[in-house]
């Protein structure tokens, strides 16, 4: 069976950087102020700049004693240097008083990490010292150089220095930083608003009314968490039947709720029974970016933007769902999100199996599901998961996918291939790719 002949696709290609390049010119960012504390995954609005030294002092890498070295220019096992102590035991705090100062021939008990007392110059590590008959004094059995296991101020970041950049999703190391700088609250970019609207007479939520001839509605529920993967904020609206005007009002109710982007499932065709872009032409003046692409599956999809708000017309079957939003939906809510536009992360593997392009759709663009496996040296083979449209064990059996190009239409057994990883979705050596 042929395409439909009388229907014009665009590439996929060409639809996705006539999306892109619309939300990169039109987008307006806002940010909020948070908790350090909460700001994991978060984007950072503002770049960092250390308005303190870390360490704030000089600091000891070693359990020891913080020494002049010139105190201990001589000393060895046959003839130690014999230094007063200071303090003899070690007392929970981080900090030298201030207004301590070592002397000459004085040594200081301190752990690691603690801030040396003013005067000293040099650590000597417990090993290399030995306690004496007297409480107050302690043998020092090997000479050091000045600096000698000592962490110096400002070794690890430089006050005035950019530590962060804007646009950086925070780690638990980066939050830990930020605590270092005693940051308690940060600028980050507000999490995209991304409604998930469901179309069709036929659904329900309800599992009861399955046994009645509804189908039960859970896609949705993917798409949900996918996007919030990603960053975004989702809000299911519910399900609307195959009716335009219903349609519309529940478009509507998502651009009246500020919703940064808004994704439909179902009611979508590339001919007749086109609910979701006749509804969304009965807004005023809405603009059609594409309807119809060369995707296989989701030759349905299409994006429109209607009183400034993106629109993805995503196929309502989970596979086609499940493409489109890989390939518009992915790379549209990092960029409302303020994240440097970029391709999912991918590795290397090698196909296992033939594959073959369906012969209906050959030409087009398609995204093959594949279940990954490590081998004893490290490298990934590769399964091809086939499926129908609706098959959702296609996704429960696969890892990542791959991205094959409109001219190719066979991959060989043991031909290397880049499997992509989307978050939340991928499963890869018993973890989730996050």
């Amino acid at each position: 069976m042929k395409p439909d002949s009388n229907i014009s696709y665009v590439s996929v290609k060409k639809a996705r950087s006539i999306l892109e390049q619309f939300i990169l010119r039109n987008r307006i960012l806002h940010s909020e102020t948070i908790y350090v504390r909460n700001c994991y995954k978060r984007v950072l609005a503002k770049n960092i700049v250390a308005d303190v030294d870390i360490p704030a002092f000089d600091s000891s890498h070693m359990d020891g004693y913080a020494v002049k070295a010139e105190d201990i220019t001589y000393a060895s096992e046959q003839a130690p240097v014999v230094l007063r102590l200071k303090r003899d035991k070690i007392k929970p705090m981080k900090a030298v008083p201030s207004n301590f100062i070592l002397q000459r021939q004085e040594a200081f008990r301190i752990n690691t990490g603690e801030y040396l007392p003013q005067g000293a110059n040099t650590v000597v590590p417990v090993e290399d010292a030995q306690a004496t008959h007297k409480k107050n004094e302690v043998r020092i059995i090997r000479a050091l150089p000045v600096g000698s296991f000592v962490y110096p101020r400002g070794r690890d970041i430089k006050k005035d220095h950019e530590v962060m950049k804007r646009g950086r999703i925070l780690r638990p190391q980066d939050i830990g930083l930020l605590d270092s700088l005693y940051i308690t609250k940060i600028n980050v970019l507000k999490r995209p608003r991304v409604a998930i609207i469901s179309t069709g007479s036929e659904l329900t939520n309800k599992k009861k009314y399955v046994k009645s001839g509804k189908v039960l509605e859970n896609h949705s529920g993917i798409i949900s968490k996918l996007v919030e993967e990603l960053g975004g904020i989702p809000f299911r609206m519910g399900i609307v039947p195959d009716d335009v005007t219903k349609i519309r009002n529940k478009i509507e109710k998502a651009i009246s709720q500020s919703m940064d982007l808004i994704l439909t499932l179902g009611g979508s065709s590339v001919g007749e029974h086109d609910l979701v872009e006749t509804a969304i032409k009965s807004m005023g003046v809405p603009q059609i970016f594409f309807h119809g692409v060369k995707l296989d599956r989701g030759r349905v999809t299409g994006a429109a933007i209607s009183m400034g708000r993106p629109i993805i017309i995503m196929p309502g079957p989970i596979q086609g769902a499940i493409n489109a939003f890989i390939i518009f939906a992915y790379p549209i809510i990092k960029l409302l999100s303020g994240q440097i536009v970029g391709k999912p992360i991918t590795l290397d593997a090698r196909l296992t199996q033939e594959w073959n392009a369906r012969k209906r759709f050959p030409n087009f663009s398609k995204v093959v599901y594949v279940h990954l496996r490590s081998k004893e040296n490290g490298e990934y083979e590769a399964d091809c998961v086939p499926g129908e449209t609706e098959t959702i064990t296609t996704f429960t059996r696969s890892d990542g996918y791959i991205i094959v190009d409109e001219k190719t239409t066979c991959i060989k057994p043991g031909e290397k291939v880049k499997v992509s990883l989307l978050p939340g979705l991928s499963y890869v050596n018993g973890q989730l790719e996050i």
